[in-house]
């Protein structure tokens, strides 16, 4: 084995360890935003949670923001609840070597919203979308995102929300369903499965992390006057 292998081997099972020992905080209950059926453009908005060791967010800050989006979706995510991020304890147990002890942390969650504009065939309108802060180290951060497309055979309007495991080299793992809107829910998954992000860390080395995603599709229209 070269030394190039093994130092790849190596840097893997620190990655591996890393990961046995946290676990994310991962959504156990919550709504998705309404949508402003007058708005007459679309736009993204990053949301980074803090959320406590019982599971609640106890703060939200805005990374990227396009009105009118931006406030119902904070107000919404507000409300979410999660089974809360474990790490292993350094007590008695896991210095022991016995059974590895893990107790709640806090935890910091990325949640995007992608808003498509209902204009199909026509300029789009409304306000552009302006970036605040790049997140921190905590989370993962999209090295770009790409709106969901308008699925040919679907009609009318729907909202799915997404969890997306990010592994600790940036990729997307596994896209789950957690809120469905069935005509829509595989144009929003197959989107996510093609973004990139830059991995969480955890004491400065990358570990995997979920990232919740709304998808929010609005019934088109073909001009706009």
């Amino acid at each position: 084995m070269t030394r190039v292998s093994v130092l790849c081997a190596f840097a893997l099972v620190l990655v591996t360890q890393r990961e046995e020992a946290f676990t994310p905080a991962r959504l156990r209950d919550g709504r998705v935003p309404p949508v402003s059926v007058t708005a007459v453009g679309g736009g993204e908005v990053r949301l980074e949670l803090d959320v406590s060791t019982e599971g609640l967010v106890t703060r939200v800050t805005p990374l990227r923001t396009t009105p009118p989006f931006t406030d119902p979706m904070t107000e919404t995510v507000r409300e979410w609840k999660f089974f809360p991020a474990r790490a292993v304890v350094n007590g008695d147990a896991a210095r022991s070597g016995s059974q590895i002890a893990r107790a709640a942390v806090p935890a910091t969650v990325l949640v995007i919203g992608m808003f498509r504009p209902p204009a199909m065939n026509a300029p789009t309108l409304g306000e552009s979308a302006k970036d605040l802060a790049s997140g921190s180290d905590a989370v993962p951060f999209p090295a770009s995102t790409t709106m969901p497309r308008y699925p040919p055979r679907a009609s009318g309007s729907g909202v799915v929300l997404l969890e997306a495991r990010v592994s600790a080299i940036g990729s997307v793992e596994d896209v789950g369903v957690i809120a469905s809107s069935p005509a829509f829910d595989e144009a929003a998954r197959d989107t996510i499965r093609t973004w990139h992000f830059r991995p969480a860390k955890r004491d400065g080395i990358p570990v995997g992390a979920l990232v919740y995603v709304i998808a929010a599709f609005r019934s088109p229209v073909t001009s706009v006057r």
